[in-house]
């Protein structure tokens, strides 16, 4: 999903805010000091009207087919992607459209001012436990992870930064943290949650595969 580059340097106020603008395709599900995440939804044939989003990570629910015009009303790209698929975007603005025969269902996670920069993680899951955790994206605002855990699978203790969690498949799972304590976790395809930085190991507590999309912030 490529977006006409604009300059971001702190918190802004968007005049063409997607949930202002155009409530029926765009939603909160969560906010804090650090992202905003949206819900989009279009049906077949929907448009939107012109807006703006921060730099961005997009995951997508299935698999649609959408444009994106630009501000000059002439240039335009390829805005849809395949299910569970996963981008990054920069700052931009743009008018999106539905040009499919399915719907577009896809969760953004708009990244706010950059906090400085987070502390390195000593037990990065991706080198101590690659067989459940893969990169999908990375830059110098987050690092995207794919990860998957078997039905009755546990993944290796490991650590992340804060991060937001999508849910690609109905998920639960129960986490335990370094000092041995346990809580439930997981939710509904498309669901989506907060993680505060923190080293845990995960459980699959479910009889089906486990897929989630976090997005690690830095």
């Amino acid at each position: 999903m490529l977006l006409a580059a604009v300059a971001l340097v702190g918190p802004v106020a968007r005049a063409q805010d997607p949930v202002q603008v155009d409530s029926k395709h765009y939603s909160v599900m969560l906010e804090n000091d650090q992202v905003r995440v949206l819900k989009i939804h279009y049906n077949p044939g929907e448009k939107s009207v012109m807006h703006e989003h921060p730099a961005s990570v997009v995951v997508f629910l299935n698999t649609s087919k959408a444009k994106f015009t630009f501000p000059d009303g002439k240039s335009t790209t390829d805005g849809g992607g395949k299910a569970g698929g996963v981008r990054y975007a920069d700052a931009g603005k743009h008018l999106p459209e539905d040009i499919g025969t399915t719907p577009v269902e896809a969760v953004l996670v708009e990244l706010k001012a950059k906090s400085g920069g987070s502390s390195p993680v000593a037990l990065d899951p991706v080198k101590v436990d690659p067989a459940h955790h893969k990169i999908e994206v990375e830059n110098d605002r987050v690092r995207v992870l794919r990860i998957k855990l078997k039905p009755n699978d546990k993944t290796k203790e490991h650590e992340h930064p804060n991060g937001v969690a999508i849910y690609l498949s109905d998920t639960k799972a129960r986490i335990t943290l370094s000092d041995g304590k346990t809580r439930e976790a997981g939710g509904k395809r498309g669901d989506v949650t907060w993680g505060p930085a923190e080293k845990h190991s995960v459980a699959n507590l479910s009889a089906q595969p486990s897929e989630i999309i976090l997005v690690e912030l830095k």
